[in-house]
């Protein structure tokens, strides 16, 4: 029954984001040094928990980014870092699809060229080889990585040693139709239960399907997003703490019948959700197809632009937390997109100033505040928020009426997903099972010959003796 007031972002974002990384420039050695050493540079700290007296003025750090509004409003912001250190900053912008092989090439080449990337927490694992550990600069410059959420944490953690700052994050939420759910007289679901009773009645009361789901292989195992959310809550998991896999059993059985169960029992969900996407389950909500859909928080700002939904739509949305299962309570999928330096940087200590700064609260809180008044540019408007005080903060929950309260419960809860160099291969086998299940194949046996496929892919890396 929430709304974000004034709230007209224009968020381009596709699921899972990734690296920063650089253009060109030429920095100047100076007495201390160019690597991020824990000692090999003064510890008086200032504004931010910069170093004082500039000590690597004239050097100038090369970033690659993908396409996000957030980004583009920290780059209109950047003066501000250079007038505090002196150090220059040049931002690329590449498609997100061409992120992940970007900065694997430049790793593999050990070119230096890159001084940060953004990368995906679940790309960690694989590109921790061209990152730099991060854990004694944390320490030497008292870092407060407690301000961050456990999920986005766990993110930016690859056997025990942390390799990035979190800054751009999303985690789940239900969005409902408010003006629906009050004519029937329903209240926002709180349990699945809930949900498939509300979805249910909505379905056989109304013109409009009840739910939409994306059951659809592909899409960089964007089915897996929710079934995680089922998985998770049922007390199940992906992995045992011998990655096993045991996503085929009681609790992983139940969890996948009851996900796929909103379209092939209770024909609650929208037809099309067999082969939907992300962006197609929240099409149907936006044109009013649909009276919900659960997914990544960002979407609230497509859902409630009257430009881009039907009449009646936008002003009608509403949002709560993921439901969770009864007696069992709730544990949902959120996801990280942290900083990193790239091990081969020769401004790896500028590259430094530059995370502490772009990580400060303040320019956080303040491009969300400039978002949610309009008094910034258009693109330039973003919603994200990853760190627990600014999602607690009284004034942007005033200003956005509880929105992030709701996604500070939700993260409260969240997770996110192995990490794992094979991920991705597990991933593909994962989701082409969810998907020729939402079709209509049998749950325990497909579920069993996944697990096998991915037993066999994590045996082939290793995995056991």
């Amino acid at each position: 029954m929430v709304k974000i007031k004034r709230l007209r972002v224009l968020v381009s974002i596709a699921l899972s984001l990734v690296m920063v990384g650089a253009l060109a420039g030429c920095g100047t050695q100076n007495q201390q040094g160019t690597k991020a050493g824990a000692s090999s540079t003064p510890t008086t700290l200032t504004t931010y928990g910069l170093l004082a007296n500039k000590p690597f003025t004239g050097q100038t750090i090369r970033i690659l980014l993908p396409n996000a509004n957030q980004y583009n409003a920290i780059q209109a912001r950047t003066s501000e870092f250079t007038n505090l250190t002196g150090i220059k900053v040049d931002y690329i912008y590449v498609p997100y699809g061409n992120l992940l092989q970007k900065i694997t090439t430049e790793g593999v080449a050990n070119t230096g060229y890159y001084d940060v990337v953004n990368y995906q927490d679940s790309w960690g694992p694989s590109l921790k080889n061209y990152l730099q550990p991060l854990d004694s600069l944390v320490a030497r410059d008292k870092v407060n990585l407690s301000k961050y959420p456990s999920a986005y944490r766990q993110g930016i953690t690859i056997d025990g040693q942390t390799y990035g700052i979190p800054l751009r994050g999303h985690t789940q939420m239900l969005f409902y139709r408010k003006d629906i759910f009050q004519k029937l007289n329903l209240t926002p679901p709180t349990t699945w239960t809930e949900l498939e009773n509300d979805a249910t009645t909505i379905s056989q009361k109304t013109n409009t399907n009840g739910i939409a789901m994306y059951y659809g292989k592909g899409n960089d195992g964007q089915n897996l997003a929710l079934w995680t959310d089922y998985l998770w809550s049922n007390g199940g998991n992906i992995f045992d703490s011998q990655w096993k896999p045991i996503f085929n059993n009681q609790q992983g059985v139940q969890a996948t019948q009851r996900y796929v169960d909103l379209l092939l029992k209770d024909k609650a969900a929208a037809p099309g959700s067999v082969s939907f996407n992300e962006y197609d389950a929240f099409n149907s909500v936006a044109q009013g197809k649909s009276a919900m859909v659960m997914g990544w928080w960002w979407h609230y700002s497509d859902l409630t632009n009257p430009k881009a939904t039907a009449p009646g739509v936008a002003s009608n949305i509403g949002f709560v937390s993921i439901p969770q299962w009864q007696g069992q309570g709730t544990a949902t999928y959120a996801i990280d997109l942290p900083l990193g330096i790239m091990k081969d940087s020769k401004h790896q200590a500028a590259a430094w100033e530059y995370l502490k700064w772009v990580s400060n609260p303040d320019l956080e809180k303040n491009i969300v505040m400039d978002s949610l008044t309009n008094t910034s540019p258009s693109d330039q408007h973003d919603i994200v928020i990853v760190q627990t005080p600014n999602l607690q903060d009284t004034e942007l929950n005033k200003l956005s009426n509880g929105f992030y309260a709701i996604g500070a419960k939700s993260l409260a809860s969240s997770r996110i997903m192995p990490q794992t160099p094979q991920w991705p291969q597990v991933s593909d086998v994962l989701s082409a099972a969810i998907s020729s299940i939402a079709s209509g194949a049998p749950v325990q046996a497909t579920l069993d010959q996944a697990a096998n496929s991915v037993q066999t892919i994590m045996q082939n890396a290793g995995y056991y003796k």
